[in-house]
């Protein structure tokens, strides 16, 4: 029994190590994509994808599969207690175009801190990120929960960046609800929030860019999409 349960112990390792080396060398095949070109014709909508929580060692690579499929840029709003140990995705985001900036270190409710807090939970974050990217600047800081008040905004020296649209993955994980709930009320200017922890969203994702493009929208980063509609 004991020469058995080391067998399957021993199987169980040989296939996570299987596919830990699988998903790291997907990787580094991605690291050599070239960078997602955008160019924008201001007189088209515009919207930008946007996803909070990760890097998800799981679900982060089918999201960022989907996009280079079809060409389209996002923003990734990173938690940085998760980079250390995702720093091939965190390379693969930047390497393809995507746009990173902060979900704070270790996703706590803002308005439950006091500044010297919120500030240092922005300082781990940009320093977890510059371990990997040193010459990356962050922009924005999207609050997590979307909770803030004005301490928050004051103690912050980022902006403070939300959405419009909430794709609702995070509640009922289910592609054809968030794939009815974008495509429903999709605006030009519209900022979507997704999330890269679970295989619904990039099922969904295989669907609702499709489905945008033919309606004639473009696809930016949250800093392309302000800049176009700021001009």
């Amino acid at each position: 029994m004991k020469r058995k349960n080391v067998l399957f112990g021993v199987s169980i390792c040989l296939a996570v190590a299987l596919v830990t080396c699988s998903l790291l060398a997907g990787t580094q095949r991605r690291l050599h994509r070239e960078a997602i070109a955008v160019q924008l014709d201001d007189q088209k909508p515009i919207v930008a994808l946007t996803f909070d929580d990760g890097p998800n060692p799981r679900y982060t690579p089918q999201v960022l599969d989907v996009l280079y499929a079809h060409q389209v840029p996002a923003t990734f709003f990173l938690v940085g207690e998760n980079l250390r140990e995702n720093e091939l995705l965190v390379r693969e985001m930047h390497a393809s175009g995507h746009e990173i900036e902060s979900h704070t270190f270790s996703h706590p409710d803002l308005t439950t801190l006091d500044a010297e807090q919120i500030q240092e939970e922005i300082r781990l974050s940009r320093d977890a990120l510059r371990e990997i990217l040193p010459d990356y600047s962050l922009r924005y800081l999207r609050p997590p929960y979307g909770r803030y008040t004005q301490q928050v905004e004051c103690a912050s020296d980022l902006p403070l960046l939300l959405w419009t649209i909430d794709s609702g993955d995070w509640l009922h994980p289910d592609a054809q609800a968030i794939y009815t709930t974008v495509v429903t009320h999709v605006q030009d200017g519209d900022i979507l929030v997704f999330h890269d922890d679970n295989d619904q969203t990039a099922q969904a994702l295989e669907r609702i860019i499709p489905e945008l493009k033919a309606r004639g929208f473009q696809f930016a980063t949250v800093s392309q999409l302000l800049a176009a509609r700021a001009a």
